[in-house]
């Protein structure tokens, strides 16, 4: 990947994940050339890149849009998240040990951090590794990389439509529900660290969907 493209993948994500471009806005190739002062080819490999990403879609005759995502889209993905996190619950729950838990506590510690300091995209890389974490002790590799893969997806949704900036710490709700998580796993529950999960990824998907006024 070339420099010039890297940088035009970076101004576009980044002028997304801070709402300065919403979902069904316009994204003309003569934008970002000017604002880079680039010709216009690394800025198609860089919206190639973003459509790949679910953060933008290429329409014919129209150029590139801001990706909006359907409510149908997002619940087929967080249903299938419930099925495999809980289901990793189950298996690593029996191999979990002391280091375990401290790896996940420092985790949780770091993601309040995210919050403090407002770094959405440390938040992004944080919040990925407390949900295949479980995946990761099960010792499961195909399991481990499909959690991971619609982790993934999940990333491009919360930039689209989560309002990280704008929610007081008061009101933040990964931070106790993660925390209900890991005090069940603390206590080697695997059935109330599975209905947490559960609860957890049916509130982000609520508040995902209920967003949708915000941009539309």
């Amino acid at each position: 990947m070339s420099s010039s493209e890297e940088r035009a993948y970076e101004k576009v994500k980044r002028a997304i994940m801070l709402k300065r471009l919403v979902p069904g806005q316009r994204i003309t190739e003569d934008w970002v050339s000017k604002e880079l002062n680039m010709s216009r080819t690394p800025i198609r490999a860089a919206f190639k890149r973003l459509e790949s990403e679910k953060l933008i879609e290429l329409v014919p005759n129209k150029g590139a849009i801001v990706y909006k995502p359907s409510n149908k889209e997002l619940r087929d993905v967080f249903e299938l998240r419930i099925v495999l996190e809980t289901y990793a619950a189950r298996l690593a729950v029996p191999k979990l040990d002391d280091a375990h838990l401290e790896q996940l506590e420092i985790l949780l510690s770091d993601e309040l951090e995210t919050y403090k300091s407002k770094n959405f995209e440390e938040f992004l890389r944080v919040n990925g590794l407390i949900h295949t974490f479980l995946s990761e002790v099960s010792g499961n590799e195909f399991l481990l990389q499909e959690v991971d893969k619609l982790n993934q997806w999940s990333d491009c949704y919360l930039i689209l439509r989560d309002e990280f900036y704008s929610t007081p710490m008061n009101e933040v709700k990964s931070i106790p529900e993660h925390r209900v998580i890991f005090e069940h796993l603390q206590e080697r529950d695997s059935e109330a660290a599975e209905a947490a999960i559960r609860n957890h990824l049916l509130s982000t998907l609520s508040d995902l969907s209920e967003r949708t006024s915000v941009f539309y």
